[in-house]
C-alpha cells in the first residue's frame, strides 16, 4: 500500500523565519516535525514568483526550460498528477482562488479555491475571509474517520503571510512574545493550524510536506511598510476613489502614480541615510519590474519532509538543494517511475539517509507580476558558496557576487574584485542555461491564460 501524502505550501515562508537564528515566531508544531524529519537549511526556489516557483517544482524543470511565466504553459504543471493517479492516488486540494491555482488542481477528485486572503483563522472581525482553516480541518476529519479512501494525496496552499494581502494578525497574537514583526506573529498563529492538521493524520503512514514557493521582503520596523506604499497618499486616495463616479478611477490611479514616483524618490533618498543597507533593502517590493536583485529574503525557502519513509530524526541538511529535487524525491519515496533524462531535478534520498550528493547549482530569476509579460530583470546561479546574478539581457551589466559564508546578508558585492569566480559562475549559468526554452509553448493556451487573468488582476 503506498503512503498517504499531505502537501502544505505557505505562500511567501522565508526559509529563515521557519528554521534558524532570524527566526522569532513561536512554532512548536513545525519544530515537533522537523524534529521527527528532515529540514533543508539551504532549500533554492527556482525564483521570487509564485507561478514559476510552483510550476518548477511540479515539473521538476527550471521555467525558462518548461516556458512557464504568470501567462504561460501552466498546464504543464498538472502532468505530474497523472503519474499519482496511475499508482491509485486520489488527489484532493484547497488552494487560492487564483487562476493558476484554480488550473493546477481543475481534475483533482474534490477541490476549493478559496477567495484571497483566505485566513485561516476565524474571529468577528474575520468570519468573512477566515474560514479556509475549517475546510482543510473538514476533509482531514473524513481522512481521519476513513470517509476518504488511501492512499490520498491532499495538496493545501497557505496565503495567510503573501505580502499582496494585508496581515489579518488574531488579537491574541498581538503581543511580542509571539514575533518581532506582523510577518513573524503571523507565522506563530499559522503554526497553530499546522498542529491542527497533524492531530487528524497519521504519520506511520502519511508522508508531510512543508515547503514554500518563494521568500519576502520584510519592511524593518523603522518604516513598517515597503518603500511603495504611502499611507498619507494611498489612505485618502482609497477612501477619495469610493466617493467619486467610477469614470474618475483611471484619472485618480493616474495621479495617484504620478505623485507617488516623485514621493518615493526623495523618500528613498532620505531613508538611504537613516538606515543600513540590509534595513534599506528590506523596504523592496517583491515582483516589481524596477527589481534587479535576488537575496536570500526572497530565494531561500523551508523544506520540510516527515513521516513516512523519513527515518531520519532531527536531521538539519545544510547542503544546498532545489525546489526542482522536491518531486524526485517523493518519487523515490514512493517507488513512482519517473522519466529521469527528462526532468532537471535529482532525488535527495540519499542525503535524508546521511550519504553525500555532488554540489550542483541552482539557478534564479526574478519573475514580474506587475507586469507579466515581461520577464523579470535578473538571472544568476547559487553554490553553497556563492551567489552570482546579472542581467538577464547582458552578462556585463548589474553583476552581483557575495560569498555567502563569509557575507551571509549579501552586503558587499565582490564582483570587482573576484573576477575569476565571476567568470566561473558565468561559466555555470551558460551550461545550466544550455537547456533552453522549449518550442512547444502552447499560444492558445497562453491566449486563454491572459484571458482568465483579466478579471482577476495579476498576482505571484
Amino acid at each position: 500500500m503506498k503512503p498517504n501524502i499531505l502537501f502544505i505550501g505557505i505562500d511567501s515562508f522565508r526559509g529563515d523565519k521557519c528554521y534558524g537564528k532570524n527566526k522569532s515566531s513561536k512554532t512548536p508544531n513545525i519544530d515537533k516535525l522537523i524534529a521527527k524529519g528532515v529540514y533543508f537549511d539551504q532549500h533554492i526556489s527556482a525564483s521570487d514568483g509564485s507561478y514559476t516557483c510552483v510550476g518548477a517544482i511540479f515539473t521538476s524543470l527550471y521555467p525558462f526550460q518548461t516556458g512557464i511565466t504568470t501567462v504561460s504553459a501552466w498546464t504543464k504543471s498538472t502532468k505530474i498528477f497523472e503519474k499519482f493517479r496511475e499508482l491509485g492516488y486520489g488527489l484532493y486540494g484547497t488552494a487560492p482562488c487564483t487562476p493558476f491555482f484554480i488550473n493546477l488542481i481543475e481534475k483533482f477528485n474534490e477541490k476549493e479555491n478559496f477567495p484571497k486572503p483566505g485566513f485561516l483563522h476565524t474571529g468577528s472581525e474575520y468570519e468573512k475571509i477566515g474560514r479556509t482553516g475549517q475546510l482543510i480541518l473538514d476533509r482531514l476529519d473524513r481522512i481521519k474517520n476513513k470517509q476518504i479512501k488511501e492512499p490520498w494525496f491532499y495538496f493545501i496552499w497557505i496565503t495567510d503571510i503573501h505580502r499582496s494581502v494585508k496581515y489579518g494578525i488574531p488579537k491574541k497574537y498581538y503581543n511580542d512574545e509571539y514575533g518581532e514583526t506582523d510577518y513573524d506573529k503571523l507565522v506563530s498563529a499559522l503554526d497553530v493550524w499546522i498542529g491542527k492538521f497533524l492531530e487528524r493524520i497519521d504519520l506511520t503512514n502519511t508522508l508531510v510536506v512543508l515547503t514554500s514557493d518563494h521568500g519576502e521582503f520584510i519592511p524593518t520596523k523603522k518604516v513598517g511598510h515597503e518603500m511603495t506604499f504611502i499611507p498619507y497618499l494611498y489612505e485618502p486616495g482609497s477612501k477619495l476613489k469610493k466617493k467619486l463616479p467610477s469614470v474618475f478611477s483611471g484619472v485618480l490611479e493616474s495621479l495617484y502614480r504620478f505623485l507617488s514616483r516623485f514621493i518615493i524618490i526623495i523618500k528613498s533618498m532620505k531613508l538611504k541615510r537613516q538606515l543600513s543597507l540590509l534595513e534599506y533593502r528590506s523596504l523592496t517590493s517583491r515582483g516589481q519590474s524596477t527589481l534587479w536583485i535576488l537575496p536570500e529574503e526572497t530565494v531561500k525557502v523551508p523544506l520540510l519532509l516527515c513521516g513516512w519513509g523519513i527515518n531520519a530524526k532531527n536531521k538539519i541538511v545544510s547542503q544546498q538543494v532545489r525546489s526542482i529535487d522536491l518531486i524526485p524525491t517523493i518519487a523515490e519515496l514512493i517507488n513512482m517511475p519517473l522519466e529521469l533524462e527528462k526532468i532537471e531535478g535529482r532525488t535527495l534520498v540519499p542525503l535524508i539517509e546521511g550519504k553525500k550528493l555532488d554540489d550542483v547549482p541552482a539557478f534564479i530569476e526574478n519573475a514580474v507580476r506587475r507586469n507579466p509579460t515581461r520577464p523579470g530583470n535578473a538571472i544568476g546561479v547559487r553554490t553553497s558558496n556563492y551567489k552570482y546574478y546579472r542581467s538577464r539581457k547582458d552578462p556585463k551589466k548589474k553583476v552581483h557576487l557575495y560569498a555567502l559564508k563569509k557575507d551571509p546578508n549579501e552586503i558587499h558585492n565582490i564582483a570587482k574584485e573576484q573576477p575569476d569566480i565571476v567568470k566561473k559562475m558565468e561559466e555555470m549559468l551558460t551550461k545550466v542555461r544550455n537547456n533552453s526554452i522549449p518550442k512547444d509553448v502552447d499560444p492558445e493556451e497562453t491566449k486563454r491564460i491572459e484571458d482568465m487573468l483579466k478579471p482577476f488582476g495579476r498576482s505571484g
